[in-house]
């Protein structure tokens, strides 16, 4: 009775938005080259920006779809704890006080 391992991967970007792509395309890669399950942590928002990415790639791609190797977990993140407005989830909607 031989069990098969499976390898695991946990990806922290940064919080800003324009990490998540570059993140998203090296967990893509990662996978190809070893098979390792990856699963990228963010903040509640860049997890739905990201979910919505995948979704939209996954309608265009083949059946080995991203979801099925790609694992998203949302990380809690109160703004209000870190001095920033309530609405604020990352530095995108940041405004300068210029």
């Amino acid at each position: 009775m031989g069990s098969k391992t499976r390898e695991y991967i946990v990806m922290l970007p940064f919080l800003a938005q324009g990490h998540l792509i570059p993140f998203l395309a090296l967990a893509r890669q990662i996978h190809q080259r070893t098979g390792f399950t990856i699963t990228i942590a963010n903040t509640p928002l860049n997890i739905k920006y990201l979910r919505s990415t995948i979704f939209s790639h996954d309608l265009h791609s083949n059946p080995s779809s991203d979801s099925n190797f790609i694992h998203l977990a949302e990380l809690p993140f109160c703004s209000t704890q870190h001095g920033l407005p309530q609405t604020q989830r990352t530095q995108r909607t940041c405004h300068s006080k210029t």
